[in-house]
């Protein structure tokens, strides 16, 4: 590192530092989220460490309040994270790639909502907003995919809704449906509502939907009734157990796209040991698999569907 990078980090790292300390914003529909959460822990039906966040979640909720939820500790050290050992390496690569747009530029810049950790390297986004661009980016590289034609967005484990405030603010505004925890849809809603304000009623995005019910029929069905789609799982799918993983697996054959990223190790699995097993049960997909440069001992499966290409939904002629 030169002398004149490492001023220019220590600039980066005494900005972030200050303008970390702004206010809190004061959030709507705290009560709605507390009812939800009650009900959520009434429901709960998964058990092991994903059971215990979710307790620990909603306590701290309850204990502090939402305004500043984003800097609790159960989710700090969880679904946004300081991401210190990748930030700046994030950071570089996204102002270094040919993918990276004004459009996409301006969509991260964070929103006050929570009060959002802030990048040391660029305090006008936070650490985690900036992982989502790199995932973002990180796909756009590795495949054709564009936002313009894409129909529908599953994702798994869908954080507090950081990539799809992200999406929606590149201009997708077709399907995308969430696959989480009851605690953690409390929490997207809560979040999703207050970032934008202007739905009619105060509701969430008219075009973001909960997965209810049995999760691989479910999945079937929109992906045969919207097409061309996206499976996005970064850090989640690594972090079922197999049983689950096992439910979710065949049905990525549908998909016109999957966008993974795992850790090499979760709990007692080999992760690089699974993906590379999904890789090949999945022959349909031009896949890339390799270590994240910016993150080590984290990978990334990237697929597209080869072939005959993507597959429109059913009833819907293809979009130019």
């Amino acid at each position: 590192m030169t002398i004149k990078s490492e001023m220019q980090t220590l600039v980066w790292r005494i900005a972030a530092k200050i303008v970390s300390d702004y206010p809190a914003p004061s959030l709507a529909y705290s009560e709605e989220l507390f009812q939800e959460l009650e009900a959520a822990a009434k429901c709960a039906t998964v058990e092991g460490e994903w059971a215990a966040l979710a307790s620990e979640i909603s306590s701290a909720l309850r204990l502090n309040g939402a305004n500043e939820f984003l800097r609790l500790p159960p989710i700090a050290k969880t679904v946004h994270p300081r991401i210190r050992g990748a930030a700046r390496q994030y950071v570089t690569y996204l102002f270094g790639s040919k993918r990276f747009t004004p459009t996409l530029h301006r969509a991260l810049t964070e929103s006050p909502v929570g009060k959002p950790l802030l990048n040391p390297y660029y305090p006008l986004s936070s650490p985690l907003l900036v992982q989502h661009g790199y995932h973002l980016i990180r796909l756009l590289e590795a495949t054709d995919c564009d936002l313009s034609t894409l129909r529908l967005v599953i994702e798994f484990g869908g954080g507090y809704g950081g990539f799809f405030r992200l999406l929606r603010n590149l201009g997708y505004r077709e399907r995308y449906v969430i696959c989480d925890l009851p605690v953690m849809y409390a929490l997207q809603r809560f979040y999703l509502r207050n970032v934008f304000p202007t739905e009619p009623g105060g509701r969430s995005p008219g075009n973001l939907h909960w997965l209810t019910g049995d999760v691989p029929e479910t999945l079937e069905r929109e992906t045969r009734e919207h097409g061309p789609s996206l499976f996005v799982a970064t850090w989640s799918l690594s972090e079922t157990p197999l049983t689950v993983r096992n439910e979710i697996a065949p049905v990525l054959s549908e998909f016109d796209y999957v966008l993974c990223a795992y850790q090499r190790r979760f709990a007692n699995y080999d992760n690089v040991q699974y993906f590379e097993s999904l890789q090949k049960r999945l022959p349909q997909f031009a896949w890339q698999h390799a270590e994240c440069p910016a993150y080590k001992k984290n990978f990334y499966l990237i697929g597209q569907r080869s072939g005959q290409g993507q597959r429109q939904s059913v009833g819907t002629p293809p979009h130019g």
